[in-house]
């Protein structure tokens, strides 16, 4: 639950009464941002086809009185306050140049619910197994905050110095080997822009926590796909053909030894087979093709050469059992390295609404997020939002996955507050 205690630190009395103020616009706003996650819950989209999510994500904004643009990378939108009175001298209108961002992916995953809940997925094999929509209505929770701050006049002059990016397919990737973070900014997202934030639940973290580190913190992602060649033949004369199932299996061996025997232990890097099929699907056929598709996360930027090397090598042993394969291998997203700057606007946003005792650092994360991409051009930082349902942990893409909604409440909270630090202390 989000904290009200007392700050023990000795802020001044206008950043107790934001800080303050900030809270109770997250309690207020708590149910209505609820709600909104579960509806996006049921009606889950996968990566480039959010139109829905998106739609009510810029009607909620536009209600909320944000100037909202839509068709940013395909089905993506931004959006910002109203734009500063035209009456305003130069002088005031410079003040208000500076632009942080505030960042929420939006698209769900190829997976079939399981959870016997209310607010279960209506869309079959479609499911929103990482937290996409809780970070979605995070970022609306945080955008309710700000207008109502603005209309106060509570935290200043805001209209042009906030941005929210709702982006499409984090996910994955189009056919050009791009995400919704390189698509985004091709149409211009982070223009202006001197800094931005986002966030990632974990239901492995207890609710009301937060993890927070400055350097690199998520793996960069390389994709690969590959195609074995056999050679098809009836499964009664086994011996007329070469049978691509028993070359990958043999294939996968060999890879599974990379990372144990083909690099030092001490430079972290995984290497994941998530799909293994056959060309043709019948007991009495040998399969004349199999195609398999994987991942390789690591820290280390050489690590991407030497991964493709090694594949290949290891898919050797196909050829000399007189098969054939394709390797297709794609870089997708760099390390995510969190700036220092907005690393410590987060970091004092989070000790005023949790306390400092809520804070952890978390190791290296061989997961991978595309908002790394952002980091290279922008003073970015990702956090790590607590929202485990208590006793019962929902791991990260399956089935079960969950959260605890009252993570909502900080979540949308801390989102706001980082923009009002970074842009009071820089």
């Amino acid at each position: 639950m989000l904290n009200l205690n007392q700050d023990q630190s000795q802020n001044s009395a206008q950043n107790k009464t934001l800080t303050d103020q900030v809270k109770a616009l997250a309690e207020k706003h708590f149910e209505r941002v609820r709600q909104l996650r579960r509806t996006i819950h049921q009606n889950p989209e996968l990566s480039f086809s959010e139109s829905s999510t998106s739609k009510l994500v810029a009607k909620e904004l536009q209600e909320l009185g944000y100037t909202v643009k839509t068709g940013i990378g395909g089905t993506g939108l931004t959006a910002e306050l109203a734009p500063v009175d035209a009456k305003k001298n130069a002088k005031e209108k410079a003040a208000t140049t500076a632009v942080i961002g505030i960042r929420a992916d939006m698209d769900a995953l190829p997976i079939q619910e399981e959870n016997p809940v209310a607010y279960c997925s209506n869309h079959k094999g479609v499911m929103h197994a990482c937290g996409h929509d809780a970070h979605t209505a995070c970022g609306l929770g945080a955008a309710m905050i700000l207008a109502d701050l603005h209309q106060s006049g509570l935290a200043g002059n805001l209209p042009t110095k906030v941005r929210f990016l709702f982006q499409p397919a984090e996910e994955c990737t189009n056919d050009s080997g791009k995400s919704g973070a390189t698509l985004m900014m091709e149409d211009g997202a982070l223009e202006g822009l001197s800094a931005l934030v986002g966030l990632h639940v974990f239901p492995s973290i207890p609710t009301g926590m937060i993890g927070l580190k400055e350097g690199p913190l998520l793996a960069a992602c390389d994709t690969f796909d590959i195609k074995i060649t056999g050679k098809g033949c009836h499964g009664a004369y086994p011996q007329d053909g070469i049978d691509a199932i028993v070359l990958a299996a043999q294939a996968v061996q060999a890879i599974q030894t990379i990372t144990s025997r083909r690099k030092s232990a001490l430079n972290p890097c995984v290497i994941t087979l998530g799909g293994l099929r056959s060309t043709t699907y019948a007991p009495n056929i040998v399969a004349e093709a199999v195609e398999l598709t994987g991942t390789a996360r690591y820290f280390d930027p050489q690590m991407s050469t030497l991964t493709r090397t090694e594949l290949e090598r290891a898919l050797g042993v196909v050829r000399a059992l007189g098969g054939d394969f394709e390797l297709k291998y794609k870089h997708e997203n760099p390390p995510l390295i969190n700036d220092p700057t907005m690393t410590e606007a987060v970091r004092q946003a989070a000790s005023k609404l949790a306390g400092r005792e809520q804070i952890l650092e978390p190791g290296l994360q061989l997961g991978a997020e595309d908002f790394s991409f952002y980091c290279q051009h922008t003073k970015a930082c990702f956090l790590v939002l607590g929202a485990m349902i208590e006793g019962d942990i929902r791991t990260l893409h399956t089935p079960s996955f969950d959260i605890d909604e009252e993570a909502l409440k900080l979540g949308s909270a801390i989102l706001a507050l980082s923009t009002l630090e970074f842009l009071q202390n820089n």
